[in-house]
């Protein structure tokens, strides 16, 4: 397929230009792509700056962003645990306090560092573990720290990283594989998932040799110290992989990998990253300049993300609302763009909870191939559950911060004197959009809830205006209906 939505097939800068102008549309379809959301707030600004300054801006902030605090037990192992515990079930206690309260840092991190925190969850969704197999909180620690390190960094660096993390070992039995017994789990997904893509270069043989240059990995000196290599457990034969005979091992592995297959790989991941951040159908051209960005600087992704972030070609009008938000997307660009401050731990277990049930759970993504995305979010179940739970976090946003909402009011209308609720309903509902509606009778409809139960006669002579102390209900009852619209469900 070579050009599914007949968008601009340029990575050239996206210029401004009268017809593609540099508008609160595009700087929020930016935003929502490679983070989670911009607050009105930011978006004057952003709208000072030239794309490719703020593309810029936005990319290397994320990358030199301070990592969160490392937690007490970050070098604990399971005597550590035992050392300050009463008894097994405190012991258990401690563990599950600690991976759950690393899990609400993640998500604190995602939402205070969204561009960081965007790319973190694409690349924990590509090298996927699940929790369950290795529950550990060094482990769990361990894994997303490398996936933050690495999340701009040189690919195949963060390939031979991953491989050797004790979380994948774990997820994949590579501690299990050596000499006497290969595991294939982690050589043929390294390979189909995380490199090549299925039946793409590769056969069943170089996977079989693969398993055998990957054995060692196997010493784990107490559970929750990460794993060793024993040399003795390696096996130390003559191997072919991609027709390259030797006494493979791991980094060679790697090296021979990326020399043979570099076509290959390029392709795949340039490919991956194009589906999750501009459109669900490939453009083949642009995944085809990406590709070649990719092997130019050495694997460095980076540049790959900048030129694709600051084209005419993603900042086409054709790949704008094209995407099912994910649950972390439908939740943390909500949160984003009401300006709330999501610091309650409720709220955070609330949060935690809403996206799993939703089909999205943190460390936990559906199998080896991870969320599979887009419209598979949405079915009869999800998208009523997608409905109820974004309605009870609206809910709780009035509940706790309700100034939120009459600020945001406001600073979309620009007064806090306009007292026209088609006008207030027109700019909210634009606001949280990735598109403006082409069908009157919805914003009409939408403008009747918003104004809820206030009689007819305070809009029709003018007194009812955003002063009033009913703007916090007015808008989430606007919200609510809002929410249920199919486009909103897009970014």
């Amino acid at each position: 397929m070579n050009n599914p939505t007949c968008a601009i097939e340029s990575l050239s800068k996206y210029i401004p230009s009268t017809e593609q102008p540099w508008n609160e549309q595009r700087i929020k379809h930016l935003y929502r792509r490679l983070s989670y959301g911009v607050a009105f707030s930011d978006m004057e600004t952003a709208k000072n700056k030239t794309p490719e300054q703020l593309v810029e801006e936005l990319i290397d902030g994320a990358m030199t962003t301070p990592f969160p605090d490392k937690p007490d037990w970050v070098t604990w192992d399971y005597k550590n645990f035992e050392e300050q515990a009463a008894n097994e079930e405190e012991r258990e206690e401690l563990v599950n306090q600690a991976i759950y309260g690393w899990l609400k840092t993640w998500i604190k991190d995602m939402m205070k560092n969204d561009v960081r925190g965007k790319l973190t969850l694409f690349w924990h969704n590509h090298f996927v573990t699940q929790l369950e197999t290795y529950y550990f909180p060094r482990y769990l620690y361990d894994y997303h720290q490398l996936l933050q390190a690495m999340a701009f960094g040189n690919f195949k660096d963060f390939v031979n990283e991953m491989g050797k993390n004790t979380a994948m070992l774990l997820f994949l039995n590579g501690v299990e594989s050596t000499k006497y017994e290969p595991n294939e789990n982690y050589a043929r997904e390294l390979y189909e998932l995380f490199t090549l893509g299925r039946d793409n270069g590769y056969t069943q043989q170089d996977i079989e040799e693969t398993a055998k240059a990957l054995t060692g990995w196997n010493h784990i000196p107490y559970w929750g110290q990460p794993i060793e290599f024993v040399a003795d457990y390696a096996d130390k034969e003559e191997k072919t992989i991609f027709g390259q005979t030797g006494n493979w091992g791991y980094e060679e592995v790697t090296d021979i990998l990326f020399t043979q297959r570099k076509d290959h790989i390029a392709q795949f991941i340039c490919q991956k990253i194009y589906t999750a951040f501009v459109n669900p159908q490939p453009n083949e051209v642009i995944v085809n300049q990406l590709a070649e960005t990719f092997k130019a600087n050495d694997w460095e992704i980076a540049p790959v993300l900048k030129q694709l972030f600051k084209s005419e070609h993603f900042f086409d009008a054709t790949n704008i609302g094209v995407q099912v938000k994910s649950p972390y997307e439908l939740f943390l660009n909500f949160y984003k763009e009401v300006d709330f401050d999501l610091v309650d731990d409720e709220m955070l277990e609330g949060l935690n909870y809403f996206t799993g049930m939703l089909g999205q759970e943190l460390a936990t993504p559906i199998d080896v191939a991870g969320w599979r995305g887009n419209r598979t979010w949405i079915d009869t179940a999800r998208i009523t559950g997608r409905w109820r739970t974004l309605g009870w976090t609206v809910y709780g946003v009035m509940d706790k911060q309700p100034e939120k909402l009459t600020n945001l009011a406001i600073a979309l209308t620009g007064s806090a004197n306009t007292n026209d609720p088609a006008l207030v309903t027109q700019k909210v509902m634009n606001y949280f959009l990735p598109n403006e509606l082409h069908t009157p009778e919805i914003y009409e409809r939408a403008t009747e809830v918003f104004k809820v139960d206030i009689p007819s006669n305070y809009f029709d002579d003018g007194s009812w205006n955003l002063n009033w102390d009913t703007i916090p209900w007015q808008m989430t009852s606007l919200l609510q209906y809002l929410i249920k619209i199919p486009e909103f469900q897009l970014l």
